[in-house]
């Protein structure tokens, strides 16, 4: 009688250590993230996945973009626990503004790195070959102007950019 009264603590036991074997791989494939190593930099390009440790918290970028604050823009997605930081292609690393220059990315992936031109303003002054979005299109000054609208002025004072990458990209379908 007294191995039958044993039996349920052997088998607790024996599953217990199958469970253990089991998830011990996984917890050593995991990579901790050190919050030191992935401080926020307003100078760096955050491509979507890139974490950062800001503020006592953990984000995770939505989109490539440089300086916009994470817990203050929507650029940004707060993490509720530590990430794992052993997926460097779910989650690349950042890189400074002379690599987004020449469209690479820090780990020399061919990634191109492409901002939309901010918003036509209408009290601003551009330069010849300055860029501004509007109308959901990217536009070209073809002189010095302020005040001309693209696509409405005439004589025009600006080109329509129809390869711009921005352009491009908002136009792909969605997987």
């Amino acid at each position: 009688m007294k191995n039958t009264a044993q039996w349920p603590a052997r088998m607790l036991s024996g599953l217990l250590l199958v469970i253990l074997a089991l998830g011990l791989p996984a917890l050593a494939s995991a990579q901790d993230c050190e919050a030191e190593d992935h401080q926020w930099a307003e100078s760096q390009y955050y491509p979507a996945g890139a974490l950062v440790y800001h503020n006592d918290s953990w984000f995770e970028s939505r989109e490539v973009h440089q300086g916009k604050e994470p817990g203050i823009s929507f650029d940004w997605k707060r993490l509720h626990s530590e990430p794992d930081c052993s997926d460097t292609e779910q989650h690349p690393a950042p890189f400074d503004a002379a690599e987004a220059e020449q469209g690479l990315t820090q780990a020399g992936e061919n990634v191109e790195v492409c901002e939309r031109p901010e918003q036509w303003l209408f009290a601003e002054t551009y330069n010849e070959g300055d860029m501004s979005s509007h109308g959901g299109n990217v536009w070209e000054a073809l002189e010095q102007t302020k005040g001309d609208m693209p696509g409405v002025k005439q004589p025009p004072r600006w080109r329509l950019v129809e390869d711009h990458c921005s352009i491009q990209q908002s136009q792909q379908p969605v997987l």
